[in-house]
């Protein structure tokens, strides 16, 4: 095979010109790309060069070997020099050799690109004879020996760099790779790594320059420069991904997680074993676009080989390992794993934890002393882990037969947590792995279940029962008074008599528990949750429960909340209250007995059972009560109220109601004063309106109060009705009066005796006004109209 080849320097006059130009070119090399090689070929110095180099000097100046794709898919090699003067005795000169590969051209016996590095075909001019002959060799400068001493002295830049290189495969768009070293030959031998480390063809493609003094012209794959090129630091971080080893700042490290096969692929070239990667990169076992870079397999062999690995590495050998069935070397593989040398992480955990069933034969064995040291250490410090970290730890410990006594309650504490934490979805995997472990292992489920049993007792029971619902693996609640009670709370399904749900339920926990107070409140919340008690379930349960048993789980003072906290209009409160009042006197606060006394109070007014001196005595007992819970404030109002406007209220309980002063329970008489129903009786009871006159006529002048609330009554509510009774009625409410005996009459008159406003009302009664049927009637204080005197 012949290869079409072309010169480039600064030569004498001749046919194509003088200076830079092509001065030799294959014949059948097309013409139309040579525009394109001409921006590829060029040389630029290092600044810091010397401007007059020495023939020593010369051979100090990097060599630019380069290795380009260009516009027709064929590929260009080419090596460029610094040759110092050109034909006029100028400075600047240099020469470049090139060869043309088209798509389906190879190098000669395959060799990759830069195999041919400073290979004896390279020429430094132009061959006099005009003859473009020969082919580029492997010069052997870059072998196995030089490729492992460089990188072990740049060990800190490998993984980094290989990372970089697995990227440029697997990323179309991914950044290129910037080279800083003093020596073009370095950065010969950082590509040599790089296509070591691709797929053949890929390799064949990669394209590069071992120098260039303007990265930022460059379009290779890998650029090469020096210290002192013209570099933007900002464009740099842009373009660039920098492997700086000439002292310089490097790229940082990736944000994502970091590479697994990078780090074993560089352990393994650390190692002299480059060929174990190169094989796997080069054979890969899968078919998808990540089988070349399998970092598992290549761990495995690592590990086989007793390369020691990272945690990364570590964890992506014993990941492998799981998928695979186990070989005769596969002791080596557990040998490798077991023996550690870097802090382990929590997925390195969980990796060998999946192993642990191979692990458990070699336990005592004296490969797993470091695997059994570094996990005790783990054991100790590892409260704050993921869960599901917690467990591998578990198992492996298992395995091994470590003592997991001092662990297990934080385990156990994990675990009771997981299931009982609903409310985050990324828990859902956590809940899975405990259940999968609880069936897995008896004496987790026990304390697991033990754990939940106190958090039903004194935590929250309701989430309890939702994980007994849920199901757990292998559970006897037998032992487990709490449990037994919330799952037959699940099995009971709607229940509208909690009372008798209650019973129920301790009878679940078993005779021998039914005594205990915290199984009593367990049930209590388990029923009632955060709703409370209603007066009539609290009255059954008063009734029902033993006092010991109440005043021991604190369920006295939820009755009493449930008569304090009653609604006006609860059938059912009064009767707690007196219940109360009879069985609980002495475990009550004053101010809360008082409450309840007002309470009674109020039930046994509605009913009409309330003894003389009722006024007086809710009042005093108001006093003591304060603050009054809201639903007894309205429903002894209102009781009072109404009973004080009945007509068979007994003489002297308004006044002790006015004498007492209480603000809100006269405000509330005159609202029940107020309203039509009031109204309306004493239209149709005569005597029922002379009562409410004597009442609202008495004790004038006790307070600004009761003054402002009574002359209202008697202007706004009892005028507008006497002034539309008729006038037999009226009569009759003042009979009443009389018969009462004292002033009441005459003051009835002098108060009702009308003025302008009232003779004319009393014109408009006489005449009917607009009722049917009344033409003519008179009413008191009516005044016949003068006759019309006639001539």
């Amino acid at each position: 095979m012949t290869l079409q080849q072309l010169h480039y320097t600064s030569a004498a006059p001749g046919p194509d010109g003088s200076g830079f130009r092509f001065t030799a070119v294959s014949d059948d090399l097309p013409a139309a790309l040579l525009g394109e090689v001409e921006q590829l070929v060029g040389y630029e110095p290092p600044r810091a060069a010397p401007a007059r180099p020495t023939a020593d000097e010369l051979t100090t100046f990097p060599i630019a070997f380069s290795h380009h794709l260009l516009s027709d898919g064929s590929r260009l090699l080419c090596r460029a020099v610094y040759t110092g003067t050109d034909y006029s005795g100028r400075y600047g000169n240099f020469h470049a050799h090139a060869v043309r590969l088209s798509p389906a051209d190879a190098l000669p016996g395959g060799m990759l690109p830069i195999q041919a590095w400073e290979s004896s075909f390279w020429a430094d001019s132009t061959p006099g004879d005009g003859v473009l002959a020969g082919e580029p060799t492997s010069a052997g400068r870059i072998d196995k020996a030089r490729l492992l001493e460089f990188v072990r002295a740049r060990a800190e830049r490998l993984e980094p760099f290989l990372a970089d290189v697995r990227n440029l495969f697997l990323d179309p768009d991914a950044p290129q790779l910037l080279v800083v070293e003093r020596d073009s030959a370095d950065v010969a031998h950082w590509i040599a790594v790089a296509s070591a480390v691709l797929p053949r063809e890929r390799a064949g493609r990669l394209t590069f320059t071992t120098y260039t003094r303007r990265p930022g012209l460059a379009r290779q794959q890998i650029v090469g420069t020096s210290p002192d090129a013209d570099t933007d630091a900002a464009d740099a971080d842009r373009r660039f991904r920098v492997h700086d080893c000439a002292g310089g700042r490097s790229s940082p490290a990736r944000d994502d997680a970091p590479d697994a096969w990078a780090s074993v692929a560089a352990r393994l070239w650390l190692a002299g074993l480059p060929e174990l990667v190169s094989g796997t990169v080069r054979n890969p076992e899968g078919t998808g676009p990540d089988a070349p870079y399998d970092a598992g397999r290549l761990a495995v062999l690592a590990a086989r080989e007793g390369v020691a690995l990272d945690a990364a590495g570590r964890t992506a050998a014993a990941r492998r390992a799981m998928e695979q069935p186990p070989t005769s070397d596969r002791f080596a593989l557990l040998t490798g794993l077991a023996a550690g040398g870097t802090a382990r992480t929590a997925e390195e955990w969980t990796a060998l934890a999946a192993l642990a069933d191979e692990f458990a034969p070699l336990a005592g064995h004296a490969i797993t002393d470091p695997l059994v040291r570094d996990l005790r250490a783990e054991l100790t410090r590892a409260s704050d882990e993921p869960l599901p970290v917690l467990l591998s730890l578990h198992r492996l410990a298992e395995a091994l037969r470590l003592d997991l006594t001092a662990a297990l309650p934080v385990l156990t504490t994990r675990m009771s947590a997981a299931l009982l934490d609903d409310n985050d979805d990324n828990d859902d995997k956590d809940r899975a792995a405990v259940r999968a472990a609880l069936g897995a292992h008896p004496e987790l489920a026990a304390a697991v279940l033990g754990s939940l049993d106190r958090a039903a007792a004194t935590g929250d029971p309701a989430a309890v029962a939702r994980v007994l619902a849920d199901g757990i693996p292998g559970a006897d609640l037998e032992p487990h008074p709490h449990l037994r009670m919330a799952a037959a709370l699940g099995m009971a399904g709607q229940h509208t008599d909690r009372p008798g749900l209650l019973d129920s339920l301790m009878k679940a926990a078993g005779a021998e528990h039914q005594g205990e107070p915290s199984v009593l409140r367990t049930a209590v919340r388990l029923i009632w949750g955060d709703t409370p008690i209603r007066p009539v379930e609290a009255g059954i349960l008063l009734a029902e429960l033993p006092e010991a048993w109440c005043r021991a789980a604190g369920l006295d003072d939820s009755f009493v909340q449930a008569a304090l906290d009653s609604e006006p209009d609860d059938p059912e409160a009064p009767e707690l209250a007196k219940a109360l009042l009879l069985n609980r006197a002495t475990t009550l606060a004053p101010r809360q007995r008082a409450a309840l006394l007002l309470l009674e109070l109020a039930g046994d007014l509605t009913a009409g059972e309330a003894l003389t001196g009722y006024a007086g005595r809710a009042v005093a007992l108001r006093a003591q009560a304060l603050p009054l819970e809201p639903g007894i404030e309205t429903r002894v109002s209102t009781a009072l109220a109404e009973r004080l406007l009945d007509s068979t209220a007994p003489p002297g309980e308004l006044l002790a109601l006015v004498q007492g002063g209480d603000e809100p329970f006269l405000r509330a008489y005159d609202r029940a004063a107020r309203r039509e129903g009031v109204a309306d009786r004493m239209r149709g009871t005569p005597g029922y309106a002379a009562e409410c006159f004597a009442a609202w006529q008495t004790a004038p002048g006790a307070g600004a109060l009761w003054e402002e609330i009574r002359t209202g009554l008697l202007t706004s509510v009892l005028r507008p009705v006497v002034r539309r009774m008729p006038a037999e009625d009226v009569d009759e409410l003042l009979g009443d009066l009389r018969r009462r005996g004292g002033p009441w009459a005459s003051a009835f008159q002098d108060w009702n005796r009308p003025g302008v406003l009232g003779r004319i009302s009393g014109r408009w009664r006489a005449r009917g006004g607009n009722r049917p049927g009344t033409a003519g009637a008179r009413g008191p204080g009516d005044i016949e109209p003068p006759r019309e005197e006639r001539p």
